[in-house]
């Protein structure tokens, strides 16, 4: 009976189990994926006008609110192209805060670069 049970066992593994771990994992990544994407085009719809300049304590106070609401923050950095058009906004989460700036997505930005934060559910 146990070479047979063995039999059996070896049998079902070598034509009927199917691994799902692959399958499973590319669920995963076609998740995180698509979150990369939407995060892309938001960041993409946000290459705006130039906008009113915020001041320091109401970036601080946006930002932190963000911060505690895992809220997507919209950062205009205080840059512009020689043709006077302004650099794409920084979309992301607000991931901490240093001594002189804050940390949104892996991307370290200077309080002094920024001219204006908005949260990505904000209209104006």
């Amino acid at each position: 009976m146990t070479d047979n049970f063995s039999q059996l066992v070896t049998n079902y593994f070598k034509n009927d189990y199917r691994e799902r771990g692959k399958i499973k994992w590319h669920g995963y990544f076609l998740s995180d994926h698509t979150a990369s994407l939407k995060q892309e085009k938001t960041a993409r719809q946000h290459i705006s006008q130039k906008l009113e300049r915020m001041a320091l304590s109401a970036i601080k106070s946006r930002l932190q609110y963000a911060n505690l609401h895992y809220e997507l923050v919209i950062i205009q950095e205080d840059y512009a192209t020689s043709d006077k058009k302004m650099f794409p906004d920084i979309v992301g989460l607000v991931a901490g805060f240093s001594d002189r700036g804050v940390v949104v997505d892996k991307q370290h930005i200077l309080f002094e670069n920024i001219r204006a934060v908005r949260l990505s559910r904000d209209n104006n």
